[in-house]
Order: C-alpha cells, then sequence, then structure tokens
C-alpha cells in the first residue's frame, strides 16, 4: 500500500453543475404546456394516451440525468443556478405531474446545488 495522499476528483463549479441542471431540465416548461393542453380537453382525442407517456418517458430521462449531476463545489451562485433552482416553480407542475416525481427532482438539484456552508 502507498503512503501517497488519495487526491479526490474535484467537485465541479456551481455554475457549471447549474448549466448541467438546466440542460436536463430545458423541456420542462414544454411538458407542463402539453400536459396542460391535453387536460383541457373533457374528451381524450386518439392519441392522447401516447402523448402522456411519451412525457412520462420525458420526465423519467430528466431525473435520469439529474441523478447522473454530480454535487456543486461550495462557491458564489450564479444567474444559471438561480434558474436551476426555479424549474419547478411553476404552479401548473404540480397540478399535472405526479408529486413523487417533482419531488425527486427538487431532492435532486438540492443535493447537487447544496447551499456553501454544508
Amino acid at each position: 500500500m502507498s503512503d501517497k495522499p488519495v487526491s479526490l476528483p474535484p467537485q465541479k463549479a456551481r455554475k457549471q453543475s447549474a448549466e448541467e441542471i438546466n440542460r436536463a431540465m430545458a423541456r420542462f416548461p414544454l411538458l407542463v404546456q402539453i400536459l396542460a393542453e391535453l387536460n383541457r380537453d373533457q374528451i381524450p382525442l386518439p392519441g392522447d394516451a401516447d402523448i402522456r407517456h411519451g412525457c412520462e418517458r420525458a420526465l423519467t430521462t430528466m431525473l435520469s440525468e439529474l441523478a447522473r449531476i454530480e454535487g456543486a463545489a461550495a462557491g458564489k451562485p450564479s444567474k444559471a443556478e438561480e434558474a436551476a433552482q426555479n424549474w419547478l416553480q411553476n404552479p401548473d407542475a404540480s397540478k399535472l405531474i405526479d408529486a413523487d416525481k417533482l419531488v425527486r427532482m427538487q431532492l435532486f438539484i438540492d443535493r447537487i446545488l447544496k447551499p456553501a456552508d454544508s
């Protein structure tokens, strides 16, 4: 065994991690808009179930992408981080998307961008 200190990989800069969150969540507003449109009709139209299924798959993909983003190092918050923290603030999202998925997304975002004093 070597006496050399083990060097851990450097943590990503906060801005870089926030930008990765923003890339992963880029389709989120579109999905909310599509789900809202599907909920407006009283009678489902042909293909609506397929579109809903596609939206669910896209949300699952977002969760998977968020899970792979490494936590950020402590540092100065950036505009990208502010945007990353606001993705789930859409009031329609809580009405249209499974609450468990939204909670898990928020937990991933919080883990990635944990407060600088943690």
